[in-house]
């Protein structure tokens, strides 16, 4: 397994939950954490496959923004 990490705008714990939800439904083999780093809140993702475009997705669905980093 690797990770994946990406820079991403969410701000509340609210949407934070909401994504990790709706993420955890479309890409059920993988682990989902968010992590504060100052002003930024970075998405992890634990998986064994290219999930990015799927990830990509579900943000520009739910109107937020993420950056592979």
């Amino acid at each position: 397994m690797h990770i994946e990490a990406y820079k991403t705008n969410v701000k509340t714990k609210k949407d934070a939950s909401l994504l990790v939800a709706l993420l955890q439904f479309v890409i059920s083999d993988c682990i989902i954490n968010f992590d504060k780093k100052g002003q930024e809140t970075i998405l992890k993702i634990e998986t064994n496959r290219d999930i990015k475009e799927m990830v990509y997705r579900v943000f520009s669905k739910q109107g937020f923004h993420c950056q592979i980093i």
